[in-house]
C-alpha cells in the first residue's frame, strides 16, 4: 500500500513538471511572438507616418526601446527623438515611457525637450495604434481625446520662436502635467522659466532701436486645459452643435515675473485668471491663419477677394467667448532722462491691473497707479473703463471691405467707431514741475521771475561789485522801460476727486448719450503767488479753488428730441450754476457724418425749455468783502449799496416789460437773501421756438416774451 501510494505520488510530480514546462513553454513563445509582433508594429506605424527609426526593439519584458527617431510633421516641420524606452498597456499594468531628446520644429518655433517621463498611460497597441496610425480616420482632437495619463512630467521644456524678425527663447523647469483623460490636463504646473527676447523702443530721435530683454517667471500653475478642444480650434470648423463658447482654459497663475534690459527693469508680482472661452471658428484655424499670411498686401486684391480676406481676420475676433486677467504689483524703474544725478530712476508702480472679455465687449480697471521722479509723482486711485464695445466697429468693417473705390466715398466712416462705454478716474494727486518755467526739482517753490540770475552770480563771487553794480542799474533801467513779465508757478499741484466721462449709445458711430464730469478740482492758491488771478484769490480768501461741473445730454430718437439733462459748474464755498432744457427737431441727420445734412437738420431745431439755477453757497458774501475792502467800506455798507442799485436795474427793467415783473421780483429776492434763485422759461408753443425766431431774438430778446411763459423762485 505504502509503495503504491509512493509511486502514485511520483507519478503526481512528474505530471505537474510537464504541465509547468508546457506552461512556461507556451509563455516564452507567446512572448518571443508578442516580441516579434510588437517590434513589427512599432515599425509600422513609425513607416506609415512617413518617419524611420534608427533601431526598434523590445525585450522579453515587453519593454520597447527606439532610437533616432524622425517624424514628419505638416509644413515640412518634424519631430526628432533621440530615445524612447518604455512599456505599454499589459493587462493590468499601465504603461510607462521615458522620452530622450525630443526636438519638435515648425515654421516660426522650436521645442526641444531633454527628458521627459510619461507614467500610468494606456498607451496599449489598440490606442497606439489609433494615435499613430496614419491610417485612422479618427481626426486629432479625437486622438487627443484616447490618450489618458496619470501624468507627465519634463525638468525642462524650452521654446524658441521667430516674432517679427527676432528669436525669443523660453525655458519652462519642472514642468508637470496631471490627470490626463478625455482630452483635457486637470492641473499643469511648472516651477518657473526664464526667457529672453528683443523688442523695438523708441530712440528719442523720431525712430526705434532693437533693445535685448531678459527675466524670469517664478511658479505656474493651471487647471482644466482642454487639448482636445484646442486641436478642434486649429484643425476642424463648427458644427451645428458649436453654437455656445467652450472653456479652453480654467484658473492659471504665474507669480514672480520680472524682465530688464541692464537698465530698466519691469515686475509683475502675479499674474493670473479664472479662465478663458472660445468659440469655434467657421473655417479650421490654422487653414485662416495659412490663408491670411499668404496675402503679402492686401490693397492689391480685388473686391471680393478683399471681401474674403477680412471676412477671415474678423472671424478671428469672433472666436473670443469670455476671458479675464489680472495682474498685480507691477513695479517699473528706468533711468531717469539725461542730465539728472547718476543713478536717479523714474518708478512706476500698479497695485493692480484688470481686463475682462466678453464677445466684443472689454472691461478694464486700474487700482493704485504712482509714477514719480523725485518729489515729482503722479498719483491715481482707481481707473476703469466699462461697457467698450467693438461690436459696430466689427460689422462696418465687414460692409467696408467689400466695397469698391465709388462705394467707398459715400460710406458712413463714423459707423467704424467703436461703443467707448464709460472711463472713469478717481484719486487724481500731481505734483510736477512746470515745463513754462523749466523748473524740474522736486524742492522748488513759489513762482519764477527770470531776475535773480545776477544775485546769484554775486553771491558765488562769479561777478565783481561794479560790474555788479552796473548789471543792476542796467536791470533797474530795463524794467523800467518794459512791463514787468507776469510771474507763473514753477510747480503744478492739483488733486481730483473724480472724473467721468460716459459715451453710449451710438447711432451710425456717433454717441447719443454722453455724460462729462469732473468733481473737486483743487488747486492751491500759493500765499506768495504773484500772478494777477492769484492774487484776487488770495484776496477774495481762497486758500484753494475747489471746482466741480458736469455736463449731460440724451437723444431721444422716437420723439425727436434732445434732452440737455444737466450742464452746471460749482465752487466750493462759492455755488454753483446749472442749466437744463428740451430742443426738439432733433433729427438722425445729425447723426449721418454728412456735415451738409447736419447743418441743413439745425434750421429744423426748436427751443422748447430751458431752466435755469443758481445755488449761492458763499460767493456772494465773499464778494461784497471784497468789494468793501477794495473801497473802504463795511461789509454792510457794501451789501446796501450794491443791493439798492441791483434793485433799481431790476425795476426799470420791469417797469418797461411787465412780463418779467415776476423774474424780477424773485431775483431781487434772491440779490437781498442769497440761497437759491430757479428761471423756468417753456414754450407756449407744444412744438417750441424755431431756429428763425432764435436767431431773431439773437438781436432783441423781447421779441420771444410773447412766445414763452416764465416762472421764478428764490428761497
Amino acid at each position: 500500500m505504502v509503495e503504491q501510494s509512493g509511486k502514485e505520488a511520483g507519478k503526481g510530480r512528474r505530471r505537474a513538471l510537464w504541465v509547468a514546462g508546457a506552461v512556461t513553454a507556451i509563455v516564452a513563445a507567446g512572448v518571443v511572438g508578442g516580441k516579434i509582433v510588437l517590434e513589427s508594429k512599432v515599425n509600422e506605424l513609425i513607416a506609415g507616418r512617413g518617419g524611420k527609426a534608427g533601431s526598434v526593439e523590445v525585450d522579453h519584458l515587453g519593454r520597447i526601446h527606439l532610437r533616432d527617431v524622425t517624424l514628419p510633421l505638416a509644413d515640412g516641420s518634424s519631430a526628432r527623438i533621440a530615445a524612447i524606452d518604455g512599456r505599454p498597456k499589459i493587462l493590468f499594468l499601465n504603461g510607462t515611457f521615458e522620452v530622450t531628446g525630443l526636438d519638435i520644429e515648425v515654421l516660426t518655433a522650436k521645442i526641444s525637450v531633454p527628458h521627459a517621463s510619461v507614467e500610468d498611460a494606456n498607451l496599449d497597441p489598440a490606442t497606439l495604434t489609433e494615435l499613430l496610425s496614419s491610417k485612422s480616420a479618427a481626426p486629432l482632437s479625437k486622438r487627443i481625446d484616447r490618450f489618458a495619463a496619470k501624468r507627465v512630467s519634463a525638468p525642462e521644456v524650452a521654446l524658441t520662436q521667430a516674432v517679427a524678425g527676432s528669436e525669443q527663447k523660453t525655458v519652462y523647469k519642472n514642468v508637470n502635467l496631471t490627470e490626463i483623460a478625455n482630452g483635457r490636463v486637470a492641473r499643469y504646473s511648472a516651477d518657473g522659466a526664464s526667457f529672453e527676447f528683443a523688442m523695438d523702443i523708441p530712440d528719442g530721435a523720431g525712430g526705434t532701436k532693437q533693445e535685448r530683454m531678459t527675466g524670469s517667471i517664478g511658479a505656474m500653475t493651471g487647471q482644466d486645459f482642454d487639448a482636445a478642444y484646442m486641436a478642434r480650434l486649429y484643425t476642424e470648423k463648427a458644427g451645428p452643435d458649436d453654437k455656445e463658447a467652450r472653456q479652453l482654459y480654467g484658473p492659471l497663475s504665474a507669480k514672480a515675473i520680472a524682465f530688464s534690459n541692464g537698465e530698466a527693469r519691469f515686475a509683475y508680482d502675479e499674474m493670473r485668471s479664472s479662465g478663458f472661452s472660445m468659440h469655434m471658428p467657421s473655417q479650421p484655424l490654422l487653414e485662416t491663419l495659412e490663408k491670411l499670411t499668404s496675402v503679402a498686401n492686401p490693397e492689391e486684391l480685388g473686391p471680393e477677394e478683399r471681401r474674403a480676406f477680412f471676412a477671415r481676420l474678423l472671424s478671428l475676433a469672433d472666436m473670443i467667448g469670455k476671458g479675464d486677467m489680472e495682474m498685480l504689483g507691477l513695479k517699473i524703474d528706468a533711468p531717469a532722462k539725461n542730465g539728472e544725478a547718476e543713478g536717479d530712476k523714474i518708478k512706476l508702480a500698479v497695485d493692480r491691473m484688470a481686463l475682462h472679455l466678453d464677445g466684443r465687449t472689454l472691461d478694464a480697471a486700474l487700482n493704485g497707479l504712482s509714477m514719480g521722479e523725485g518729489g515729482d509723482y503722479v498719483k491715481i486711485s482707481e481707473a476703469s473703463m466699462t461697457g467698450f464695445s467693438w461690436n459696430s466697429t466689427l460689422e462696418a468693417m465687414k460692409t467696408m471691405a467689400g466695397l469698391d473705390e465709388q462705394q467707398l466715398e459715400t460710406f458712413p466712416f463714423t459707423t467704424l467707431l467703436p461703443e467707448f462705454g464709460t472711463f472713469r478716474v478717481a484719486g487724481i494727486d500731481v505734483d510736477l514741475p512746470n515745463p513754462e518755467t523749466g523748473a524740474d526739482s522736486a524742492d522748488a517753490e513759489g513762482y519764477a521771475d527770470g531776475t535773480d540770475e545776477t544775485d546769484a552770480l554775486a553771491a558765488e563771487g562769479l561777478m565783481p561789485d561794479a560790474e555788479q553794480t552796473d548789471e543792476t542799474d542796467q536791470q533797474a533801467v530795463t524794467s523800467a522801460e518794459k512791463p514787468a513779465a507776469t510771474a507763473v508757478p514753477e510747480r503744478i499741484r492739483f488733486t481730483l476727486k473724480n472724473y467721468e466721462l460716459a459715451l453710449t449709445k451710438p447711432f451710425h458711430g456717433i454717441p447719443t448719450d454722453i455724460r462729462f464730469s469732473y468733481e473737486d478740482l483743487s488747486v492751491p492758491v500759493p500765499a506768495d503767488a504773484q500772478d494777477e488771478t492769484s492774487v484776487q484769490l488770495r484776496k477774495l480768501g481762497f486758500e484753494e479753488l475747489v471746482v466741480s461741473s458736469n455736463i449731460q445730454a440724451a437723444w431721444d430718437e422716437p420723439n425727436q428730441t434732445l434732452a440737455i439733462k444737466d450742464i452746471s459748474v460749482s465752487g466750493k464755498d462759492v455755488g454753483g450754476l446749472s442749466l437744463s432744457g428740451l430742443m426738439g427737431g432733433f433729427t438722425k441727420d445729425f447723426f449721418s457724418g454728412d456735415t451738409a445734412m447736419a447743418q441743413v437738420a439745425l434750421l429744423g431745431l426748436t427751443a422748447r425749455e430751458m431752466n435755469l439755477k443758481i445755488e449761492d453757497k458763499g460767493g456772494m458774501a465773499k464778494g461784497i468783502k471784497f468789494y468793501a475792502d477794495q473801497n473802504g467800506m463795511t461789509e454792510d455798507q457794501a451789501r446796501g449799496m450794491l443791493t439798492m442799485m441791483a434793485a433799481a436795474v431790476l425795476q426799470q427793467l420791469a417797469a418797461d416789460q411787465p412780463k418779467l415783473q415776476g423774474p424780477v421780483d424773485a431775483l431781487s429776492r434772491f440779490i437781498a437773501k442769497p440761497g437759491t434763485f430757479t428761471l423756468a422759461v417753456r414754450s407756449k408753443a407744444e412744438t417750441g421756438i424755431g431756429a428763425f425766431d432764435l436767431i431773431a431774438a439773437s438781436e432783441n430778446p423781447v421779441l420771444l416774451l410773447d412766445k414763452v411763459d416764465l416762472e421764478a423762485t428764490a428761497q
